[in-house]
């Protein structure tokens, strides 16, 4: 929790990224509150047979679009894209408002839904691209990464909860009102940053070929074999969203309300996860990852079982918390061990975008289930799919693990570098392998003051100086590091670095060495060392 807070403060003393962060707030409750709230009102004109024709109509079309509303982020000025989100994302919420309360026109109220979620679609890539422009410290560039997954987590429970009560107490054009309001507070918080120097790769990745992605993953067989728990996971996950109304009304008899507190049960599992997912660092992720899955399956069975108020929200829960230990163990680490580099983009692109068809497949196939099974029936064989499928697959997630072998002088390395030691095993594996080996002779210069900077470096052994000015600042001995003001800063080379003994040196390219500061969640636990140590005596 000091951790936690840390990283708060940190972001909050950032003028530009304070308002990054509340924009992202207000977009994340926002979506997930009018996510509950269309819920609601599909079920009552039309049952669960609606529901599951509303989650069609939603995230068919952004699956579709995933890859290439992504693109923009990078196309565009990502704060101007990421107003434009807002704004249309208003404007689909307002007029969701203004058709419910002229005459309720279920299959426009549906279309403008769908226009939202395809919006949306943008927000994510577009925050994270967005950050690295804005952090000037590399403490602020990690911290930024927890607050914003703890905020998505938070909104995943918030967002909910506020529908649930509105729901409840009023009706769901009043959330559809209030969520058109959040979104333009949170174009204006958008419009109000302003970048003072952007980041330039010195290195492209000129690679757009979408379809290579897709090849390696029909190719290999591990890849393979995540994408598709995964798939069947977002299956699981879109039968849920019409499964919960069909709880909340036909199990509970609880009402409206209780389809956003239940969602809100799931934020809440979800957030309590992300906690205890910090601790998977370890190199065997096959044992968390499955775990996350059955999580994913045995509570929504249960529900069946025990279909109580209390036992419900604590079921949904366990279910939250396994959606955290199969995204931290699974989605990223184990794929990132399976895929190289320069496609590992494009591979994560086949994923979401099948992840996103999973969840409208699963909500159109529930109302089936229901029909033919029954609601408690339908519960159960949902909630079997995915034991079923992780014991069918152990064997080859065990020997994913098996294969996996890390660099292990590489990783020490990264280990000794404060910004770099608390990400998780898997990520420090995917870096280990971009790392370049350079050796220096005696007297050799690395870098020189006022040069662009292209590369960050890692002592592996032998002594260097850095000095600026001709003033000597520092000695540089194996496992100290260099490089990293002028790539995150995006200014010249604050200093000269030259080799007083042979060195051996480890280089990271620019774009690797930014993907790690702000790809990842573990780097948030790089705190006020970092900048002491290196921005007070002029680091690199």
């Amino acid at each position: 929790m000091r951790n936690l807070v840390a990283q708060f403060r940190a972001v909050a003393g950032n003028r530009n990224l304070r308002r990054l962060e509340l924009a992202y707030a207000a977009s994340i409750t926002s979506e997930w509150a009018f996510t509950v709230a269309l819920a609601v009102f599909a079920y009552h004109h039309g049952g669960a047979k609606a529901v599951g024709i509303l989650g069609v109509v939603r995230l068919l079309p952004a699956a579709i679009a995933t890859p290439f509303t992504a693109a923009l982020a990078d196309r565009y000025e990502r704060e101007r894209a990421l107003v434009g989100v807002s704004l249309l994302s208003a404007a689909a919420l307002a007029a969701a408002a203004g058709l419910f309360y002229a005459g309720r026109n279920e299959a426009a109220i549906f279309a403008f839904a769908a226009a939202h979620a395809v919006v949306s679609t943008l927000c994510r890539p577009a925050v994270a691209a967005l950050t690295p422009s804005l952090a000037t410290t590399p403490q602020q560039l990690v911290a930024v990464n927890a607050v914003s997954l703890t905020i998505e987590g938070l909104g995943t429970l918030v967002g909910p909860l506020i529908a649930g009560v509105i729901v409840a107490t009023a009706d769901a054009g009043v959330v559809f009102v209030l969520g058109a309001i959040a979104y333009v507070a949170s174009a204006l918080a958008l419009a109000a940053i302003r970048v003072e120097g952007r980041l330039r790769f010195a290195r492209q990745r000129t690679q757009t070929d979408l379809t290579a992605g897709i090849r390696l993953v029909a190719r290999e067989p591990r890849p393979r074999l995540i994408v598709a728990l995964f798939f069947a996971q977002t299956l699981v996950r879109g039968a849920l969203n019409v499964l919960i109304v069909v709880i909340a009304f036909r199990l509970l008899h609880a009402g409206g309300g209780w389809v956003g507190f239940l969602s809100a049960a799931v934020g809440a599992g979800i957030l309590a996860g992300g906690f205890a997912s910090l601790a998977l660092t370890g190199r065997r992720l096959a044992v968390p990852f499955a775990l996350g899955l059955v999580l994913w399956g045995v509570p929504i069975a249960l529900v069946a079982a025990a279909p109580h108020r209390l036992t419900a929200l604590l079921l949904l829960a366990a279910v939250g918390v396994g959606n955290a230990l199969e995204d931290v163990a699974g989605i990223a680490p184990l794929l990132q061990r399976l895929a190289s580099d320069d496609l590992l983009g494009r591979v994560f692109g086949v994923l979401f975008g099948a992840a996103t068809a999973g969840m409208g497949i699963g909500a159109i196939t529930a109302p089936a289930l229901i029909s033919g099974l029954g609601v408690r029936g339908a519960l159960v064989a949902t909630g079997a799919l995915l034991p079923a499928l992780v014991a069918l697959s152990w064997r080859a997630l065990r020997q994913i693990d098996g294969a996996a072998d890390a660099p292990t002088e590489a990783l020490a390395l990264l280990d000794r570098v404060p910004m770099f030691a608390p990400l998780p095993l898997a990520a420090k594996e995917q870096l280990a392998k971009s790392l370049v080996r350079v050796s220096v002779p005696a007297g050799g210069e690395v870098i020189a003051e006022g040069d662009t900077g292209d590369r960050f470096y890692i002592v592996g052994g032998g002594r260097l100086q850095v000095t600026r000015d001709g003033r000597e600042l520092r000695e540089l001995a194996a496992g100290d590091s260099f490089g990293e003001i002028a790539l995150l800063r995006d200014v010249p080379r604050t200093a000269t670095v030259t080799a007083s003994r042979d060195a051996e040196l480890y280089a990271l390219e620019r774009a690797d060495f930014i993907d790690a500061a702000t790809g990842h969640a573990a780097g948030r636990a790089a705190g006020e060392e970092i900048v002491r140590e290196r921005l007070a005596v002029s680091a690199l």
